[in-house]
């Protein structure tokens, strides 16, 4: 009697890539792929039946539901990427651009904040999976990826795609999809616990992850379905004390309200003049970086990726100039008028926008406003750390009034020469 092949036999690698090129040549030519099956037994001394048993038998129940789900989602995974992704095999080495092809070599790939679209999410979970196995089955993700050796693991999930260049006339539509996201991305954190510093811009290359450890069927999410759940799942007063601009894609948010409402109020010193477009698009384009380091300089997922902020700043930058019509005529701080973009249209009608020269004076004459007022804070501080300093009979000198009165000591300079003066 001939002993069985049991499953976990044949685990060479040479062997098993050799049994996969014989079952391709048994279904293309039956008398040729036996006989390279005769010699294969007789090559690892194994009974021919059963190994013609073993290799001819329909694949578990686990590989057939690989077959039929996680691969086709793998596929379309590979297909959505970026033609130009990040990629890397060591994060801690950085990470640089590569071609599509190529970056499906390297271990890690991104996975998140793509410049044309949202297609998923990412949450980092610094548990082993066995304890998270029920909020697994409760929210299933499309793909989750485990850490053979620590039992951690990333968790997908897959989203209808969210445009981040919406069509003409649906530009304002952008703001609220960021917000609802942004929202989504904190309760799903949430609800796993993940790791607040992981920004989802990578994961494990999932074409190299070991298929063991590599599950998911692929479920699609539509943005509003998921937030329905997770909001079902988490408690009231968790979900209360979320923030999300501490979520990734609140930083996107963030950045595009703050960048919005900057170009609105620039715009018109821009327009009519030579080469106006252009001057306007590096403008916010260098505003959209410099916002970007003091905004997110602190926060646990850091800045948004140079490419990130670039495709932001082109978009803001498109539509402000073809198409804001509004009168906002300040940025940060007021020229003395009213923003005319928050006003009624009845009382926005007896408020004309200011244009070209006009705007200029009264951004100036604002500036001036509000250099005197700091002027009359700072000399009433210097004032009473004045008195403080004396009362306590220390020597006055410049450095020890900025220190008691917090200003630079260049201003504390300047106003104790004029007191002595």
């Amino acid at each position: 009697m001939e002993t069985p092949i049991r499953p976990g036999s044949l685990h060479h690698e040479e062997a098993r890539k050799t049994l996969a090129s014989i079952l391709n040549l048994l279904q293309k030519d039956r008398a040729l792929g036996e006989r390279a099956l005769s010699l294969f037994a007789a090559f690892y001394g194994l009974p021919l039946e059963a190994l013609r048993a073993h290799l001819l038998a329909p694949p578990p129940r686990s590989e057939r539901a690989r077959e039929a789900f996680q691969r086709p989602y793998l596929a379309h995974f590979a297909q959505t990427l970026p033609r130009y992704p990040y990629a890397t095999d060591d994060p801690q080495a950085g990470v640089r651009v590569y071609k599509r092809e190529n970056a499906l070599k390297r271990v890690h790939v991104q996975v998140g904040h793509y410049p044309h679209a949202v297609l998923r999410l990412v949450v980092d979970v610094d548990l082993p999976w066995p304890q998270a196995e029920e909020r697994l089955r409760a929210l299933p993700p499309s793909l989750v990826l485990v850490n053979p050796r620590s039992g951690h693991f990333h968790a997908w999930y897959e989203l209808d795609p969210i445009p981040l260049k919406p069509p003409p006339g649906r530009e304002e539509s952008l703001k609220g999809a960021l917000a609802l996201l942004a929202e989504v991305e904190a309760l799903l954190e949430a609800y796993y616990g993940a790791d607040p510093s992981y920004n989802g811009l990578l994961s494990r290359n999932p074409f190299l992850h070991p298929s063991e450890w590599t599950w998911g069927g692929g479920k699609r999410w539509s943005l509003r379905d998921l937030h329905r759940e997770l909001r079902g799942l988490l408690p009231s007063g968790r979900r209360k004390r979320l923030d999300p601009g501490l979520a990734s894609y609140g930083r996107n948010r963030t950045l595009f309200d703050r960048l919005r409402a900057e170009a609105y109020a620039q715009v018109a010193l821009f327009r009519g003049h030579p080469g106006g477009r252009e001057a306007f698009r590096a403008w916010v384009e260098q505003r959209a970086h410099a916002l970007n380091q003091a905004l997110f300089r602190d926060h646990p997922k850091g800045p948004l990726s140079p490419r990130e902020v670039h495709h932001t700043a082109k978009s803001v930058a498109k539509w402000t100039y073809d198409r804001y019509q509004g009168g906002r005529v300040y940025a940060v701080s007021s020229t003395g008028r009213p923003d005319r973009s928050r006003l009624s249209p009845q009382a926005r009608a007896l408020i004309p926008p200011l244009q070209g020269q006009g705007l200029q004076e009264a951004v100036r004459e604002g500036g001036k406003r509000r250099g005197s007022r700091r002027r009359k804070e700072a000399e009433e501080r210097l004032v009473e750390a004045l008195k403080r300093l004396q009362a306590r009979g220390e020597r006055i000198t410049a450095t020890a009034l900025a220190r008691e009165a917090g200003v630079h000591r260049n201003t504390a300079a300047k106003w104790l020469k004029r007191m002595r003066q």
